[in-house]
This record gives structure tokens, sequence and C-alpha cells, in this order.
């Protein structure tokens, strides 16, 4: 049936977003390909005055002709001196609206630029962002939705993300972020946290390095750097100079890698295992498909749950994965975390994702037919094949209850078409990666806040055992309820774990030998860090305007009985640091690292 005038309007009026969806995809249009417009424009003058001024004046030079059609551009055509013609009167209009445009782009930039460089002089307690790739864009988006402020560095002018950005209302600022004026510019001095997580590991090390000799000596709160390392194995074997043993007030440490942090999203969100394990005989049995760096960390945090997990009861866990070099990388991951032998069965399955013996599945099957897999996840960097992989396998497997989890960048789109019941397959799970991992509490949830938490857990479950409570000790609280200023000494308590036990002779080093014994402190070296921790919390105490007094604690005056010389202070509170001396064993596990005492 025809639509008619007034169906039309109607629609018009009910689908306002197409006409703002159709400006936006002509102003990108624009954007992307304006230059090249610019270059036809200016070709199009000189043909122009290539075929008018000789018709115009018969006796002009080849120089003569280039030189007065360069006088189009700047407005020094004197068209009374010429006979006009069609072509020349284009060329006379077109040659100085390419020259104006251009030479208003320029000043905008230029204004651009120098307006976001003067609001970033006003910026406190805000966060920089160094590289607006996939990554950066969506963190600058989150930090926004949280009301922080943001200032972005970004090397590349014509980054598509920059006008995204500026839209959103963060500070931009082109440069190289390695530079210590830039970082200048973008207001490190006052910031609270950098982010470099850029494609290349050895840059965002350098602007850590940068960052840390901007601050160093400064009298400010600590500056949290976190980088991002892109390589798994790197990630873990530097992990340890997070706890850089030179002591450091202005300047925190994290490292970060994405699918070592994703690996531990996913199995929080889609476990490989329950608490129903424990009523079965069998042990649990995953199968990876892609050992890359996503499958890596993936099989490496399941043998960490298992390890801890009550119910194993000695059993180990089945792991299969697919690759092309499946027996390498089985050989690989037992030197990189021996661990692993005692943990799991792991059963190499070498094979091409893309061949036609992996798309016939019988690797899902024993001899007898049988699927014993509890658990499928599939770590494919390609989205598209990542999911057409899951829907072959849910296709194999139609007749069994077995969850397939499929990594994919988004969660939006593709993943909307295909998980859900409307399409009959409630076994298939996406799990998005950067709207997962790319969170400000999980980036901010680094390896000190991670301590920080378990130091403060481990506080009030010591002292409740004591027979303290709220009455007496307001700070008995959940880390939520804790005042900003306690949660920063908690903080400060993590990072001066690496000096106090670099004073006994001992270091921190990620935990990749899980049957290694725990390292016992001797009377004289918990005496000894004790008096460390509590001289060190003194003197932060007084850096911080507090005042001794006697009696009982006031936080909001900053009034404490314990701000005494070592000797001073009372038996119960000397008490209080030995127990978070011997508990820093527990906290390092916790975060994934270990103690190692040097031998002479």
């Amino acid at each position: 049936m025809k639509k008619t005038k007034s169906n039309q309007n109607e629609m018009s009026r009910s689908n306002p977003t197409s006409k703002t969806s159709t400006k936006k995809k002509i102003k990108q249009w624009w954007q992307n390909y304006r230059w090249w417009v610019m270059a036809v424009g200016v070709v199009a003058v000189f043909i122009l005055g290539f075929i008018g001024f000789p018709k115009a004046h018969q006796n002009l030079s080849f120089p003569d002709v280039l030189y007065r059609i360069f006088q189009l551009f700047v407005l020094d055509f004197n068209t009374a001196q010429s006979n006009m013609n069609g072509w020349l009167e284009a060329a006379r209009w077109l040659a100085p609206l390419i020259a104006a445009y251009t030479a208003i782009s320029a000043l905008t930039t230029i204004l651009s630029e120098q307006f976001h460089v003067f609001r970033a002089r006003f910026l406190r307690n805000h966060i920089i962002i160094c590289g607006l790739g996939s990554k950066g864009l969506q963190l600058v988006q989150k930090f926004k939705n949280y009301g922080e402020k943001v200032a972005v560095i970004e090397i590349d002018k014509e980054n598509d993300n920059i006008r995204e950005c500026k839209d959103i209302g963060a500070v931009v600022l082109i440069g190289n972020a390695m530079a210590p004026y830039i970082l200048l510019k973008a207001g490190l001095s006052r910031a609270k946290h950098l982010f470099a997580l850029g494609g290349q590991d050895g840059i965002n090390a350098e602007i850590a390095i940068q960052s840390r000799k901007l601050v160093t000596g400064k009298k400010r709160k600590p500056l949290t750097c976190t980088i991002h390392i892109s390589d798994t194995q790197l990630s873990r074997l530097i992990k340890e100079k997070e706890f850089e043993t030179e002591k450091n007030d202005a300047f925190r440490l994290e490292f970060f890698n994405f699918f070592d942090q994703a690996a531990q999203f996913m199995i929080e969100t889609y476990p490989p295992f329950s608490d129903k394990e424990i009523l079965q005989t069998s042990s649990p049995h995953l199968l990876i498909v892609g050992a890359g760096r996503m499958g890596e960390s993936l099989l490496v945090h399941t043998a960490k749950k298992w390890r801890n997990f009550p119910g194993r009861k000695g059993k180990k866990i089945n792991i299969s994965f697919i690759d092309k070099a499946a027996n390498q990388k089985q050989k690989l991951f037992y030197l990189r975390c021996p661990g692993l032998y005692e943990i799991c069965q792991l059963n190499p399955l070498e094979m091409d994702i893309k061949s036609p013996d992996f798309e016939a599945g019988h690797f899902l099957f024993d001899q007898n037919g049988n699927c014993t897999l509890t658990i499928i996840y599939i770590c494919i960097d390609d989205d598209s094949f990542a999911v057409s992989t899951a829907l072959i396998m849910h296709q194999h497997l139609k007749k069994h209850i077995i969850p397939i989890v499929v990594q994919i960048n988004s969660e939006s789109g593709l993943a909307d078409l295909v998980q859900g019941e409307s399409f009959g397959l409630r076994r298939l799970q996406c799990f998005g990666l950067l709207d997962r991992v790319l969170k400000p509490e999980a980036l901010l949830m680094g390896t000190h806040e991670t301590l920080a938490r378990a130091i403060h857990s481990e506080y009030i479950k010591t002292q409740s055992e004591k027979g303290d409570t709220l009455q007496n000790n307001p700070t008995l609280v959940p880390w939520d309820q804790l005042p900003a200023t306690l949660k920063e000494s908690n903080r400060r308590q993590a990072d001066f774990l690496g000096v106090k036990l670099k004073s006994i002779g001992c270091y921190v080093i990620p935990m990749i030998d899980w049957n290694v014994k725990p390292v016992e402190f001797t009377p004289e070296e918990i005496e000894l860090m004790a008096r460390m921790e509590h001289d060190h919390w003194m003197e932060e105490r007084l850096k911080d305007d507090w005042e001794f007094k006697p009696g009982q604690k006031n936080i909001q005056k900053k009034m404490h009985n314990s701000l005494v010389s070592w000797g001073q202070l009372k038996e119960e509170e000397k008490e209080k640091d030995r127990d978070a001396v011997r508990n820093i064993p527990g906290y390092l596990e916790k975060a994934g690292f270990q103690i190692y005492r040097r031998i002479d």
C-alpha cells in the first residue's frame, strides 16, 4: 500500500533518531574524508585555471598561468585585467573557499589545543590516560560516567577517538606521553592516577619511569601509576617490581595485564566447577579452545582455584586445550608454573582450529561416544570466528548440558544475536572482554589495593577475636565504610612491605611454585619489622598533622594515643604490629605473591 505524506511525516516523528543518525554519519564521513575533498578541490582549481587563463590570454606562458592560479588562493586576482570566462569564474570562487576552510580549520585546531592545555591547568585530583586505542577510549567513557575528571594524552592528532573524548568532556592533549613536559601539561603533579595502556610495553614502562621522576620528592598523596604489560609471562615476571625496596611516598606502581585480569573475571562469572563437585566421584573436565594469552591465563587461574578448592580431596582437574602447537605449549605451561604438575592433568590436543578435523568434533567424545566435558571456554581473538566455533560445538553437543563460554570484545551486537532463549542457545554465553575488564573498579583493584583490603580484613578479624568492639575501636568497620585517610594508611602499609622484608634479607616474588613451604619469620625478625611498621605509621600520621592524646583515639580530630616511640608503646599495641607482620605471607598469597629468603 502506498504511504501518504501524512503517514511519512508521522513515521519521521516517531523515529527521531533516524535524522540524527544520518547527520552523524554525514559528519563522520566528512571528518574522515574532508582533506581528500580539499585535495580534489585544489586539483580542480588548477585544471580550471590551466583551461581558463589561456582562453582569456592567449600569450600567457606556463609560469605565468601557474602564478595566476596561485593568486586565486590568496585573493590577489584582478578580474578587471582578465577576460573572464566560465572556467575562471568557477576557479576564482573555489580557490578562496578552499583556502578559507583550510585556514579556519588550522586556527580552530590550534585554539582547541590551547583551550585544552588551559583547562588542564585547573585539574586537581584527576585521572590521566595515555593512549586512545579501544582500551583507552573505553576507560575514558567509564571514568567520565563515574563523574571523574579525565585528561588524555594521545600522540596521533588524527586519531578518530579524540573527538568523542572531547564530546564527553575529557581534556585531550596531543603529544608524546613519554615527554616530561607533556605529562606536566596534563597536570601530573596534581593527578591521583595515571594509566599507560598503549600496545607497546616499553613505551608504557617509560611513561611510568618519567612519571616517577617527576613526582619523587614532592609532598603529595601518592600518584598511582598503572601500566599495561601485554605479554602475560612478562607481566608475571616483573610484578615483583610493584614492591620497590626504596621508599617513595609520592609514587605507587601497579602492573596490569588485560588477559590475566579477563581470565580471573571469566572464571568468576562462569565458574569451571562448583560446590556440587564435592559430591561427584570424577573431577571437572574443562576444554579450552585456543591456548594463546587468554587461554594460558584461564588455565593457570583455573588451576589456582582448584588448588584452593576444599572439595578436591587430592584429585587433579582435567584440562584439555586445543592449539596448533599444543604439545610445545604444554611443556611451556609446566615450566612457567611447576605447581600445575600436582594440580592438573593437562591434555594437549594439537590441531588447527580451522581444519576439518576440528569441525568434525570427534575430540569432544571418548571411544564409547560419551562426553566427559563439564564446561568449554573458547578463547579466539576473532569475534566472528569465535562465535562460529561456539555454534559448531553447540550443534555437536545439543544432547548434552554443557556450558559454552565464548570470548568476544563486546557483549553488544553479535552477542545479543546468538545468546539467549530466543535462539535456543541457553548454554552459550558470551564474555565481553572490554565490557568486563575495562571498569574503573576493576583497574583500581591492583596489587596494593588488594593487599590493603586484606590487611584491614585481617585486622578486623584479629582484633575482634581479642575482644575489641566498635564502641572501643571505631576502625572495625568494612572497607567501604573506612575513612579515606585510614584506607590510604592501609595502602601505605602495603607499600612498605618490600622495605620491611628487605631488612631481614627477604624479597617478594610472583607465586609460580605453589608447593614451596611459606617463609617463617623468627621472633627477632617479627620484632624488627613490627618496630619498623610502627615507626613508619607514626611518621605518616605526624606528616598528616595527627597529635598524641591519651585515652580513646579520635579519627575526626586526628588524635591518637599510640603516637609515641616503640619503647613507650603499650604491649597490646605492639602486639597489633606483630600480628600484622605474622600475617604478611597470607596477604601476599592472596595477591599472587610469595616471599623468597636470600641465602648468602
